[in-house]
């Protein structure tokens, strides 16, 4: 899946208003993390990643230089990885990569492992090819209470049908 223009333009400002939070980002190196639903196949996530990676650095300089961390969402397991963002940009990483069938995770397990272990990402980025994603939760206290206060601030959720910042899916909830 290759962004198009018009997701491109809407990632730039999804980014610039997470970024902009009052409190969330004051300079120096930028922490990000990178959620990648193993629901992907590898040739739809390698291009999708290359694309959001080309255009975060083409948006600004602050993404020259930033600490990548990759969270790959499986079934059975939620795994991170600190990553060069090139490894992602020329599809290095996803050398041994296995896509695994789309299931039933339930959504707040992710994000309370978000909120637990990349509380210090000022931008986090939820890659699924569910658009319904909201569907897949269980527990809606769970998932109000893992977004709430600051992990719905620093969320985009990426889908092929669109974009969105973790507060309008907290509103949904």
């Amino acid at each position: 899946m290759a962004l198009t223009p018009v997701q491109n333009l809407q990632l730039h400002h999804l980014i610039e208003h997470v970024l902009h939070v009052q409190g969330n980002y004051r300079g120096g190196i930028l922490e990000m993390a990178m959620v990648i639903d193993c629901a992907y196949e590898k040739e739809q996530i390698q291009t999708l990643c290359a694309d959001i990676i080309t255009s975060c650095k083409r948006q600004s300089e602050v993404f020259r230089n930033i600490r990548l961390n990759v969270v790959t969402w499986r079934t059975e397991e939620v795994q991170t990885e600190t990553v060069a963002s090139a490894y992602l940009q020329m599809g290095t990483y996803f050398e041994t990569y296995k896509a695994e069938e789309a299931s039933a995770k339930p959504v707040e397990k992710i994000l309370n492992y978000l909120k637990v272990f990349h509380a210090r990402s000022k931008l986090i980025l939820l890659l699924t090819p569910d658009t319904k994603i909201e569907h897949r939760i269980e527990d809606r206290e769970a998932a109000l209470s893992a977004l709430n206060p600051f992990l719905k601030q620093k969320l985009i959720l990426v889908t092929p049908e669109g974009m969105e910042l973790g507060s309008r899916m907290a509103v949904r909830l």
